[in-house]
C-alpha cells in the first residue's frame, strides 16, 4: 500500500474565521502539504486565482492542487466561487477540486453546490479524521468530469443508486469519453447536445507518490498523529488568542473615551467582535460566540457617540473577560445561564435609558 506524500502539493485555504483558517493551515502542514496559500474571503481567493492563472499560462504549471473554501460569505459565497472556477476563462484550472466547508449543510444547499461542480463537503469545525478523508478522496478517487450545455463539473452521482429511466433515447453518438490532458480539454467545444465525459489520468495520485495501481495511497500513522496533536494544541491556545482580542477591545475603548467621533473605533470593534463570534463555537466556547455576535450586531449599524454606547460595549467586554478568565466552555451550565441573563439585563437597561 502506497504512502501519500504531499510535499509537492499546493493547497489554497479560504476562511473568514482567522483562527479556524490558521488551524487548517497548521493541520495541512502537519499532514505534509508543501505549500499552503490562505485567503480570508472568497473574493480575495478569486483575485489570487486570477493571478495564478496568468502564472500557469506563462510557466506551464499547476498552481493549486485543490482548495478548501468557505461556503457562506457575505460578498461571494462558495457556490459562486465554484461556478467561477468551473466556467470562467480566467480560472487557472477548471478541473480544480473544490472542498466546500460550513457549520451546517442542508440538502438544498448541497444539491445547488453539486449542481455547479463542488467536489466534496466538510463540516466546521474541521476534525483531523474528516480532513484526512476528504483529502484521500480527492487524491485517490477523483470523479470523472461531465460536460454538456447545461453543466460542467464532477460526475454528481456519488453512489450507485437506481436512477429514473431516461426520457430520451440515447446511443453511442450522444456520449464521448475524452482522455485529453486537462490543460487542453476545454479549449474548444461545439455548442451541441453531446455529453462529454472526461476520464484523464489521476495526476494527483501520481504527484502524491501513489503510482498507477488501484489501491489507495494513505497517510502514515505518524502524520495523522502529528495532525491530531496540532488540533489539540490549537484548542488549548484558543483562550490566550481570544484574550488578546479582548485586550485589543479594551485598548480601542480607552482611545474612544476622549475621541469626539467614535465611529472609527466602533468599526474596529465590529471587526474584532465578528472574529470572536466566528471562533468561539469552533473551539468549544459558544458563549464567546454569543457575546461576540451580540456586540457585532450593535456595532454593525453604527452606534451614536454617547456614554450609553460606551457602556454597551463595555458590558460585552466584561462578559467576554469573565468567560475566558474562568475558562467557561460549552454552555457553562448554571454559571453560563446566569452570565447570559446578566448581560441581557444590562443591555436592556442601557438601551432603555438611552431611548428614554
Amino acid at each position: 500500500m502506497a504512502t501519500i506524500n504531499l510535499r509537492s502539493f499546493t493547497v489554497l485555504v479560504v476562511d473568514q474565521d482567522d483562527a479556524h483558517r490558521w488551524m487548517i493551515h497548521n493541520l495541512l502542514q502537519a499532514l505534509g502539504v508543501g505549500e499552503i496559500l490562505t485567503a480570508n474571503s472568497n473574493d480575495d481567493a478569486l483575485n489570487l486565482l486570477k493571478r495564478l492563472s496568468k502564472k500557469s499560462v506563462t510557466e506551464r504549471v499547476d498552481t493549486v492542487d485543490f482548495m478548501i473554501c468557505d461556503m457562506f460569505e457575505e460578498m461571494l459565497n462558495g457556490v459562486d466561487m465554484v461556478r467561477w472556477v468551473r466556467m470562467n476563462k480566467d480560472s487557472p484550472n477548471r478541473f480544480l477540486p473544490v472542498i466546500l466547508m460550513a457549520k451546517a449543510f442542508d440538502p438544498k444547499t448541497v444539491a445547488e453546490a453539486r449542481g455547479y461542480g463542488a467536489t466534496q463537503f466538510l463540516l466546521k469545525p474541521v476534525t483531523v479524521d474528516a480532513l484526512v478523508d476528504r483529502i484521500l478522496t480527492v487524491v485517490n478517487r477523483p470523479r470523472p468530469f461531465v460536460y454538456n450545455t447545461a453543466y460542467f463539473g464532477p460526475d454528481r452521482r456519488g453512489s450507485l443508486k437506481p436512477v429514473p429511466r431516461e426520457r430520451r433515447d440515447l446511443d453511442r453518438s450522444d456520449v464521448r469519453v475524452d482522455r485529453s490532458p486537462l490543460a487542453t480539454a476545454l479549449e474548444r467545444f461545439p455548442n451541441d447536445s453531446v455529453i462529454r465525459i472526461f476520464r484523464p489520468p489521476n495526476h494527483l495520485k501520481r504527484k502524491a507518490g501513489g503510482g498507477d495501481d488501484d489501491g489507495d495511497a494513505l497517510f502514515t500513522q505518524g502524520a495523522v498523529f502529528k495532525a491530531q496533536k496540532e488540533l489539540e494544541r490549537s484548542k488549548e491556545e484558543y483562550v490566550g488568542s481570544a484574550l488578546d482580542y479582548v485586550d485589543s477591545l479594551q485598548r480601542i475603548m480607552a482611545e474612544a473615551g476622549a475621541a469626539p467621533d467614535k465611529s472609527e473605533h466602533f468599526q474596529r470593534i465590529h471587526g474584532l467582535a465578528k472574529q470572536l463570534g466566528l471562533q468561539g463555537e469552533t473551539f468549544g466556547y459558544p458563549l464567546v460566540s454569543m457575546v461576540g455576535n451580540s456586540l457585532m450586531r450593535f456595532t454593525g449599524g453604527g452606534l451614536p457617540n454617547s456614554a450609553s454606547s460606551i457602556e454597551l460595549v463595555k458590558v460585552h467586554i466584561d462578559s467576554l473577560t469573565v468567560i475566558l478568565r474562568n475558562n467557561i466552555s460549552g454552555d457553562g451550565g448554571t454559571t453560563g445561564r446566569e452570565l447570559v441573563s446578566q448581560l441581557q439585563a444590562a443591555i436592556k437597561k442601557i438601551t432603555r435609558a438611552a431611548a428614554g
